[in-house]
């Protein structure tokens, strides 16, 4: 059973967070305006004793870099954030960069500021994140000593930016972690219906539709405007409906219980141990979307160390 903290957090999530449709309409929310809301919270951050913080620009991308002052890794941690490809890189991000930095064994920890929609849409989120990936390559850096770290759409941004390498023939990061991905914009998942009355950010309680009801709805949401007119069943777009070889890095796959999103990250691990790629499931009983980030509660304290291990044993054996 979820922590009292835990259930706190998901109630907290419900009242503030809620995107379904419905709830939108009723309460007269404007989705990108309220998920960009938190945007100019804390926009000063101050690193840690030992270690630098600064903000450069990679070819037009705002992008973060953190590390050690003294005798950094030539490792690297590379945060591709959420926020529905609707809001930018939030301040909570940033308080993970000690511990991604600590976890790579002194680490460089490097965020950016992908274009999101309405204003832009596919692929610009995608051209972006190579770009950061190519000035990562020109530094030096080297594939097999990143780890890549995301949560929601970031999951869905990860899987773009794996599929884009393979299909080009460049070598891939070492492993990456996606916590709740959003990678199935056809809402086809069963998670949907069943869990479609406990998620407290994508459902509504005390309601199960059917299948048709729920893609319908979704359909019809903001949240879905981040790919323009492209077919959303394209791989590139869904990645959940993608095939894979066994060529990709390992995964690890954190979603909650609870989550309306939970069958989509249930089918990307099959498909990758389907593929003979090393896959992890870590599902949070009771949780809600994307619950490690905020990291002030048990489970959300518990998640992360399960990330923090799994950087370890895949930069250092």
């Amino acid at each position: 059973m979820p922590s009292i903290p835990g259930k706190l957090f998901s109630e907290i999530a419900r009242a503030a967070g809620n995107v379904n449709p419905i709830t939108v309409e009723k309460k007269k929310k404007n989705v990108v305006k309220d998920l960009r809301s938190m945007e100019p919270l804390f926009p000063h951050y101050i690193a840690p004793a030992g270690y630098t913080y600064r903000k450069i620009d990679v070819d037009g991308v705002p992008t973060e870099v953190f590390s050690k002052k003294e005798n950094p890794s030539d490792k690297v941690v590379l945060v591709l954030h959420g926020g529905a490809y609707i809001s930018r890189m939030m301040f909570y991000y940033r308080l993970l960069n000690k511990r991604y930095s600590v976890a790579s064994g002194g680490g460089t920890v490097v965020q950016f500021d992908y274009r999101c929609a309405p204003e832009y849409t596919y692929p610009a989120a995608l051209e972006d994140t190579l770009k950061v990936w190519d000035w990562l390559m020109a530094q030096g850096y080297k594939p097999e000593n990143i780890v890549t770290t995301a949560d929601s759409a970031g999951g869905n941004l990860t899987m773009q930016l794996l599929m884009s390498l393979h299909d080009a023939g460049r070598p891939m990061p070492r492993a990456c972690i996606m916590m709740s991905p959003w990678i199935d914009m056809t809402a086809s998942g069963p998670s949907y219906v069943y869990n479609y009355k406990v998620d407290p950010v994508f459902g509504i309680r005390g309601k199960t539709p059917t299948q048709d009801e729920v893609r319908t709805l979704l359909a019809k949401s903001e949240l879905y405007m981040w790919f323009g007119d492209h077919d959303r069943t394209d791989p590139y777009i869904s990645p959940a409906l993608a095939e894979y070889d066994g060529t990709y890095p390992p995964i690890l796959v954190t979603v909650g219980g609870n989550e309306m999103l939970l069958s989509e990250a249930e089918t990307l691990v099959s498909k990758f141990k389907q593929a003979g790629v090393e896959a992890t499931l870590y599902v949070g009983e009771g949780m809600f979307h994307a619950f490690g980030v905020y990291q002030i509660f048990p489970e959300a304290r518990q998640v992360l160390r399960v990330c923090d291990a799994f950087i370890r044993e895949k930069l250092f054996g």
